[in-house]
């Protein structure tokens, strides 16, 4: 009797930590809601360390398909722990400029994002936020009015835009978002348009992207987002060349987006490439030692989803850990 019942308490207790996520302690004195105040207001925004979110508000996704779940924090717990980058994919249906992963809705409007971004620098002046946009023309079966709809929701935020130039700093962005559009709008760009985004595993395609900001000017952007490789080797070989040369690049450097993120299998397994990808970034970048860019992250700020390790806080704390400019 004591036998069996010593087995149902470790069966029980094995079940309840399979079930439960892993929990790790954010290392003594970081504050995800504010951690660019330690930035040296000097610092180049291409030499700095940026943790993102791909897909960054699926985790209001209520509908079938789950797989279009790549988050399972929101937009407002993703600030709070350290994300900077919001990769949103706003589609006009209806007539409201809704946030989809695919034709997906997740219950977030572009609005409400930018809202609570607002809120945010309100409370953390010293950070700034990056928000990568493209049209989500599944969506809204690439509906003429989204560039007029879309450049008057940036209008009325306009006290918070920032404008992209070359030597844009830590200093000039502080309080501001900062619009990367995948799309032209007329308008635009508010922020910058990005050109020649790259889905390549080669690093000489995700080297070939430009960044255009208001009247044309441009700059180097190295783009990897290599977002449904044949297996786990191949797209980490894409995050760690891309990781590599973002270190070893001259000054000044280029405007990195490095994904971390992608799915494995016929339908896509977020979780199951985050299980391998994450964890495996995260020590590359801490033995690199060094500022590496926008990192764009599946399940960032959490260390398991449904029960699968998936590494998302780590990867997001070693970003912000990097050897970055700090003030006196």
């Amino acid at each position: 009797m004591n036998n069996i019942r010593y087995l149902t308490i470790l069966f029980a207790s094995l079940l309840i930590t399979a079930c439960s996520p892993w929990i790790e302690p954010d290392p003594p004195g970081w504050d995800g809601a504010a951690w660019m105040s330690r930035l040296d207001d000097d610092t180049p925004l291409t030499s700095v360390s940026i943790p993102g979110a791909h897909d960054a508000a699926t985790a209001g996704v209520t509908a079938w398909p789950q797989w279009t779940r790549t988050q399972d924090l929101d937009i407002e717990a993703l600030w709070n722990a350290g994300i900077r980058a919001f990769d949103l994919r706003p589609a006009l249906v209806d007539g409201v400029m809704g946030i989809y992963h695919d034709k997906y809705s997740t219950h977030v409007t572009l609005k409400e994002a930018l809202l609570t971004l607002s809120h945010a620098l309100s409370r953390h002046p010293d950070e700034f936020a990056i928000v990568l946009v493209r049209h989500e023309r599944e969506a809204d079966g690439d509906n003429p009015d989204w560039g007029p709809a879309f450049c008057k929701i940036l209008e009325s935020h306009a006290d918070r835009m920032s404008f992209w130039r070359p030597d844009l700093t830590v200093g000039a962005l502080r309080g501001k978002i900062l619009v990367l559009s995948r799309n032209s709008y007329e308008g635009g760009p508010v922020g910058a348009y990005v050109e020649g985004w790259s889905h390549g595993k080669a690093l000489p395609d995700q080297q070939a992207a430009s960044i255009v900001g208001p009247e044309g000017v441009k700059g180097p952007l190295w783009v990897q987002d290599y977002y449904d490789p044949d297996d786990t080797r191949t797209k980490w070989d894409a995050v760690r060349d891309l990781l590599d040369a973002t270190v070893a690049s001259p000054s000044p450097h280029p405007l990195v987006i490095n994904h971390a993120s992608g799915y494995l299998g016929n339908l896509p397994n977020y979780r199951k490439l985050a299980r391998e990808i994450n964890p495996m970034a995260a020590e590359h970048i801490r033995q690199l030692s060094a500022p590496v860019g926008i990192i764009m992250i599946d399940f960032a700020g959490v260390d398991a989803s449904k029960g699968v390790r998936v590494g998302g806080r780590e990867l997001v704390r070693e970003p912000r850990a990097g050897r970055q400019r700090v003030r006196d």
